[in-house]
């Protein structure tokens, strides 16, 4: 029972002088205590997240039809550090540069040519080459003999 009354007089005496002792303490703002409510207290906060962004990689044509021999060019939305083509009989990469790729039609057939930035995005091109009307008859007349051997 002693020890309960030794708490009593320690609250009764921190109640009735804590409040200004603390305010005193430091830097700690005086709370008042006229009508037992504290003061409102803001729970929103902005919060600043700096986020890279980064340019979608598209190029000019998602597919493309060349005829045999024939030159075309492919244009990058961004920098593009590398261009490759799937099958180099089908299709050559002349020249090349930042965003703008020259194909060339080397054979028949289909390729993919992909580019891709430093950072390892790509984008990709489906490039089919086929044969023109006039290339057909020369390939089946001057060399038909050869190809049903």
């Amino acid at each position: 029972m002693k020890k309960i009354c030794v708490y009593l007089a320690v609250l009764l005496v921190l109640s009735a002088f804590g409040m200004t002792i603390l305010a005193h303490a430091g830097d700690m703002p005086s709370i008042p205590l006229t009508d037992g409510t504290l003061p409102e207290v803001s729970t929103e906060y902005e919060i600043t997240i700096p986020m890279e962004t980064t340019a979608a990689l598209t190029l000019s044509n998602a597919a493309l039809t060349m005829d045999f021999r024939s030159s075309a060019q492919l244009t990058a939305s961004v920098e593009v550090a590398t261009w490759t083509s799937s099958n180099e009989k089908v299709v050559k990469l002349v020249q090349s540069d930042g965003t703008n790729a020259v194909l060339k039609a080397a054979g028949r057939g289909t390729a993919t040519v992909t580019a891709q930035t430093a950072d390892g995005r790509t984008a990709e091109c489906t490039v089919t080459v086929r044969y023109t009307l006039l290339q057909w008859i020369i390939r089946i007349v001057l060399f038909g003999w050869i190809w049903y051997r």
